[in-house]
């Protein structure tokens, strides 16, 4: 009897517990549109990708922006994006995680050859005192940028209902131990 009350246990913290996941939509583009962004440029193209079929393609200092239901900076894992520019030697293109206390900051995606897909990682530089609402890319003012994959994980945050369930099991747990 014990065994199979831990096994309700860990079943129930397992489905509170969920792994990280990617809170963006279409962050590879592949449903071969700009759904999920807001953009002043951007479009889909199947010209060019790191995985799939689809990327997302502008020629100038364009802005690519998805907004999503504001996460702490401190439950996110993951902020990243897979960038190319094949009309340049070395990549150069702009991030800024905006916040929702209407401040934003930008960084740099720099280095790398330019003509071959790369990663860049950004999760170092978010502001864990702050709340994410958005992120927004901008492409190079002279060239060609594609960006692919991006990635913005979280740990979810169980709703109050899952941590009643969590609780009444654990209750459960403790008065039939006492029998």
């Amino acid at each position: 009897m014990k065994s199979k009350n831990l096994l309700v246990l860990f079943g129930s913290i397992g489905a509170i517990c969920q792994a990280n996941a990617n809170i963006l939509v279409n962050p590879g583009f592949e449903t071969g549109n700009m759904s999920g962004w807001t953009t002043s440029s951007f479009t889909a193209t199947n010209n060019d990708s790191h995985t799939g079929t689809w990327s997302a393609i502008n020629f100038g200092n364009f802005t690519l922006t998805q907004g999503f239901t504001p996460i702490a900076a401190t439950d996110i894992t993951e902020v990243s994006v897979w960038a190319k520019q094949p009309d340049f030697s070395t990549f150069f293109f702009a991030i800024d995680f905006n916040y929702t206390d209407s401040s934003s900051e930008e960084y740099y995606g720099t280095g790398g050859t330019a003509t071959e897909w790369t990663k860049y990682d950004f999760t170092s530089n978010l502001n864990l005192s702050k709340t994410l609402s958005s992120i927004t890319v901008y492409g190079n003012s002279s060239g060609t940028t594609f960006y692919d994959d991006f990635v913005l994980n979280a740990n979810p945050v169980p709703e109050p209902a899952s941590f009643a369930v969590l609780g009444l099991g654990a209750f459960a747990l403790l008065r039939r131990r006492k029998k």
